[in-house]
Order: C-alpha cells, then sequence, then structure tokens
C-alpha cells in the first residue's frame, strides 16, 4: 500500500511540472516571438547592421530594446515600440551615459544597500536607465534618469514586508 502511495505522489509532482513547465512556455511565447520579430525589424529597417542583444522594458509603454552596430560601424541602441505603430528611435551608444555611470549616479543619489539591475528604457521621446535597487530598510526601489547625461527623472519604493 504504501508504494502505491509513494507512486501516486511521485507522478503527481511529474504532473505537476510538466503542467508549470507548459504553462509557462506558453506564457513567454509571445514575448519571445517579438524578440525575434524586434531583431529582424531594426535589421530589416538597416538602422543596425547587427544585433547584439535584445532586451524588453515595460514602462508607460513596452520596448524591446536592440543593442548592436549601426551601419558607421559602432555600438549603437534602438528602441523598438512593442505595437511597432510607433518609430523606432536609435541613438549611438557613446551618446550617453553607461550602466556603470547610471549605476554611480543612483548609489550617489539613493541609500542603496544592493543594485539588483540597471535597464535602458524610454518613455515619452526620453531614452532612460532603470536602475532597481534595494535599501537598507528592506525597500525595493527605482531610480530613473535620462540616458543622454544622467540627470533625475523620478524615483519611487516599494516595501518588500
Amino acid at each position: 500500500m504504501k508504494k502505491w502511495i509513494i507512486i501516486g505522489i511521485i507522478a503527481m509532482v511529474v504532473l505537476l511540472t510538466g503542467v508549470s513547465v507548459y504553462a509557462y512556455s506558453t506564457v513567454r511565447a509571445p514575448l519571445t516571438e517579438g524578440y525575434e520579430q524586434a531583431r529582424q525589424t531594426i535589421l530589416d529597417s538597416g538602422e543596425l547592421q547587427s544585433v547584439d542583444d535584445v532586451s524588453y522594458f515595460h514602462g508607460e509603454d513596452s520596448f524591446f530594446v536592440v543593442m548592436g552596430l549601426d551601419t558607421e560601424g559602432d555600438q549603437a541602441i534602438a528602441w523598438v515600440p512593442q505595437d511597432q505603430e510607433d518609430s523606432t528611435t536609435v541613438l549611438k551608444e557613446s551618446d550617453g551615459i553607461t550602466p556603470e555611470e547610471a549605476q554611480s549616479i543612483t548609489e550617489s543619489a539613493v541609500n542603496a544597500s544592493k543594485i539588483q539591475s540597471v535597464k535602458l528604457g524610454k518613455e515619452g521621446n526620453t531614452a532612460l536607465y532603470e536602475v532597481k535597487y534595494l535599501t537598507e530598510s528592506n525597500q525595493q526601489g527605482y531610480y530613473y534618469l535620462t540616458f543622454q547625461d544622467g540627470s533625475f527623472i523620478k524615483r519611487y519604493s516599494l516595501n518588500n514586508d
């Protein structure tokens, strides 16, 4: 009898794991397709000649941030709107601050105990960095600064309790 109970429990765990993996991949499929579509859109437009990385930013609007080489061979960043109805913005990487500079500016402006991530994004017509951090008092914080010169845009904090 014990043997059948153990077999039943193992079968349930395997079934639940399979269903979870299937559900996760189904939910992520449109985003995964979006990465490839953004990559192809920017290459087809000729604004970038090669793509090194594609990431996703969801703020007021959603963007795929595509990094690669422009037609002059310089590192460039393209913000491709997820809905693809708005125009794509392309800037040279050298036109803005680096992720390390964005992190440094944030660390000097807020009481961050740990920087969790630095992401490129865009709100309205402003290219920006979103710096996600954890404070000494265990609050999740977000600090937004412009890509061009690191000027403060906004920040907010959430309690992790």
